[in-house]
């Protein structure tokens, strides 16, 4: 099964590549921009021209008239939903700009010019605050970008020294790309006035909201793309240079113009939230990628293929405790090298390897509390392999059918991923070493690896409308587990859209019991200025499974609404309204489950100051139980200082103590706590607690458990790309303290150097409580780990 797999994505790859438009073409080689140290071998452009007689002062920027070059489209431009949208056509440049933050270069005299500027929020459609300057260039391998962000109190300007994907709080200029045309996924590029770095993908299945409707985009999508930033008197400038390697887009014929959907957005956070666009946004519409404008007018791009290996190292010294002696031993030095590999077959379509993929202690999941729960917690994939390309296998689903840490420990695997046409396509194969890993020899499992497949196909219907199919498969042993069906989203109009999936899994355990189940959800969502409602129907069969998915719950009927309702009084009071739920699920013996009533109010409010107060009673059938509660929760946030944020959730009431033997209702009171400290625009502090408290009533309050989570994670950025990192742990009903400090040297999204030490410590008596009395924390390991990565880009 693995070689079949293997041989249909290289197979699959190198047809597609052969056949695609352009694909053919002579490959170049990508050249940096000029004054940068280039992070591949290859050709380097002449030397660029001299600098001539531009003139750049602090605070005064190039001087020439301040003309908008945006042009409007009122006959529309064919390209559905974003037609009468403004249009801006970049210059060509024969000489590249140096990008150090600067806009002295000669380039930005010409090239062509963004000042209109108005607020998305708080207040949508008004005039900017502040002024803004974009300046647009490219050649055949760089979009050139120069920015110069005017405040009229510098003071008001947020910006730390932070690390990659990792500055949402600080004032970002945001440009967004939808290369296909096709509002289904765009691209994200950001820079802070300290040239901190971020980038992401908004999936249009899951655009999901933040302040004033701009959605959040996923950060764990890495590019290669260059950048600097000053700070001037009246604010900051920046320049971008993004290789057109970087993203995928639709190869055209020689002279034939590009045309991509394209947004820019301001962020002044010291302003009540303030997003400023340049293609202006209604509320009144759900979609972000549908109000976006269209950048064109580029032509003969390069058609070299992007080809880029990334060879790690890693190296762990570990030493542990020994549950049979007691004692604490050395447990040796285990190095390991891993390679990836990207080749781009056309502009469009991705191929990737990866052998020995690292998966080292560089990132950690975040502490949640795991007493007492009733379903599986979710935990987010963190690897870099299967974040590349993850959104052409996410869809609007009640079960997430494809949750890569399912596959736990690859040795090896190969994706294929990109756009030919209307049709996106997604090929996984993986092999999963950890299925084989058992304590006897002679188990028929010892040794043995588990093989996955993963095969997406999507076709675009119409502006964020698509028909889709998803085949999964898990092949160990004997045993089996198969995913297939359809799923599809169609937007109805500017404020409507609709789902449906429909999904049936085929499956056989290691015991060879076999088990087959459909599972199906429809979702209707209208999402306006002021009316916000959400209506879902589905069932999931007792009989699905899935292995390569993520199911907290079978054998459900659901149904699911939601009301809410917003007035926006624009003043101090930014907006408000009530929200109202209803939950109900039966199971498949036609038994009500669950049932829940759920009311709230929600406030917006000036400096950047949220409210949620909320109300819940629901009826949860548990061990042949029904059991009624009263919930109430209060959250707010408050982000009115770059020196200092809060947020603060509370929740009480009812729950059950999920016991098989003996359920019985309590009380529970959960708090969740966390603030950032930024003394210093390069040191930031994050300090959370969570604490979960349950009492049983019926013994005068007593605490059945009491657990509190305490976390700090403290970062100081010495330099653009020196990084010293802090995590401190502290899980009071599992007594454990973990301790982790990490130094990052990062020369890009590819290249870096990391060097780490963990320390674990657990209370003597739950580590042995014959051998040991005492409550003092003991140390069960410790390690020293470093990883490097070189990125190589051709």
């Amino acid at each position: 099964m693995r070689n079949f797999s293997v041989w249909v994505i290289v197979t699959l790859g190198l047809w597609l590549g052969a056949t695609t438009p352009g694909a053919a073409r002579s490959a170049g080689s990508e050249t940096p921009p000029p004054g940068q140290t280039p992070l591949w071998d290859g050709p380097r452009d002449p030397p660029r021209a001299a600098t001539g007689d531009v003139v750049f002062t602090r605070g005064s920027g190039p001087r020439r008239p301040r003309v908008d070059q945006t042009r409007q489209d009122p006959a529309g431009t064919g390209f559905g939903l974003l037609s009468d949208r403004p249009r801006i056509r970049p210059t060509y440049t024969e000489t590249p700009p140096v990008i150090d933050g600067r806009l002295d270069d000669p380039i930005w005299q010409t090239a062509a010019m963004i000042i209109n500027f108005v607020q998305q929020s708080p207040l949508d459609g008004v005039a900017a605050t502040e002024d803004t300057e974009v300046y647009l260039a490219y050649d055949r391998d760089h979009l050139y970008f120069g920015f110069y962000l005017h405040y009229g109190d510098p003071g008001l300007m947020r910006a730390n020294r932070v690390d990659r994907d990792r500055a949402p709080q600080d004032d970002l200029m945001t440009v967004y790309f939808d290369t296909f045309m096709d509002q289904q996924r765009v691209y994200d590029f950001d820079v802070n006035a300290y040239n901190v770095q971020g980038d992401g993908v908004i999936n249009a299945s899951r655009q999901r909201g933040r302040s004033g409707g701009i959605p959040y985009a996923d950060r764990s999508w890495d590019a290669l793309f260059h950048s600097g930033a000053q700070i001037v008197d009246d604010g900051y400038t920046a320049e971008m240079a993004i290789p057109f390697k970087s993203v995928r887009y639709p190869q055209q014929p020689p002279g034939v113009p590009h045309r991509w959907g394209f947004q820019i957005v301001r962020e002044i956070k010291g302003k009540d939230q303030e997003n400023d666009v340049w293609a202006p946004m209604s509320r009144e519409v759900q979609s972000f990628m549908a109000q976006m404008g269209v950048l064109e007018g580029m032509t003969d791009l390069s058609t070299s293929r992007n080809l880029e290996i990334l060879p790690t190292f890693t190296a762990i010294q570990f030493e542990g405790f020994d549950d049979a002696s007691g004692a604490y031993i050395d447990q040796g030095t285990s190095p390991e090298a891993g390679l990836n590999l990207k080749y781009g077959l056309t502009s469009n379509l991705t191929a990737d390897f990866t052998i020995n993929p690292d998966f080292s202690q560089i990132e950690s999941d975040r502490p949640q509390i795991e007493v007492n729960q009733r379903f599986p917690l979710f935990f987010d994939e963190l690897r870099p392999f299967f974040l590349e390309g993850a959104e052409i296998f996410e869809f609007t689903s009640p079960i997430d059918l494809v949750h890569t840490r399912t596959i736990v420990d690859p040795r090896g695997g190969g994706k294929l991923t990109g756009k030919v046409g209307r049709t996106t396509l997604g090929l996984l194969v993986a092999d999963d070493e950890a299925p084989g890993r058992r304590d006897d020899r002679s188990d028929p499992a010892f040794g043995k690896t588990a093989q996955f497949t993963i095969g997406r196909a999507r076709y675009d219907l119409y502006a964020e409308s698509y028909i889709g199919t998803l085949f999964t498969d898990r092949e160990f042993l004997d045993g089996f587990s198969r995913v297939g069906g359809v799923d599809t989203q169609l937007r109805l109009n500017r404020t409507s859209r609709f789902n449906f999936v429909a999904y049936r899994s085929t499956h056989r355990d290691e015991d060879g019991v076999e088990r087959s189940g459909p599972m199906w959800g429809a979702l209707y969502t209208r999402n306006g200025r002021n009316l916000r409602v959400q209506s879902f129907v589905g069932q999931t069969d007792p009989d699905f499974r899935t292995d390569v998915g993520f199911v907290r719950r079978v054998d459900q009927q659901r149904t699911f609404n939601s009301v809410d309702y917003r007035w926006y009084p624009e003043h101090w009071l930014i907006n408000w309204g009530p929200s109202l739920r209803y939950v109900r699920s039966y199971n498949f013996d036609e038994v009500l489950e669950d049932e829940s009533y759920d009311a709230g109010l929600d406030f917006s409010l000036a400096r950047s100051i949220s409210v949620s107060l909320n109300g819940q009673r629901v009826l949860e059938r548990f061990g042949g139980v029904n059991f009624w509660k009263w919930r109430r929760r209060f959250s707010t946030f408050i982000n009115s200082s770059r020196a200092f944020s809060l947020g603060l959730r509370a929740d009480g009431g009812d729950e059950i103590f999920f016991d098989p033997d003996d359920p019985f209702l309590g009380r529970q009171t959960s708090v969740g706590v966390n603030a950032t400290v930024r003394p210093f625009s390069s040191v930031q502090s994050r300090l959370s607690l969570d604490v979960a408290r349950f009492t049983d009533v019926r013994t005068d309050a007593r605490a059945v458990f009491d657990v509190k989570i305490w976390r700090g994670l403290t970062t100081w950025q010495l330099t653009d790309r020196l990084l010293v990192r802090n995590i401190s742990e502290y899980n009071t009903f599992s007594k454990e303290l973990d301790l982790n400090l990490l130094l990052t040297y990062r020369v890009n999204a590819g290249t870096a150097v990391y060097l780490g030490y963990d320390d674990h410590y657990r209370q003597s008596d739950r580590i042995d409580e014959e051998r040991y009395f005492t409550t003092a924390l003991r140390r069960t390991n410790r390690a020293i780990f470093t990883k490097l990565q070189y990125l190589f880009r051709y």
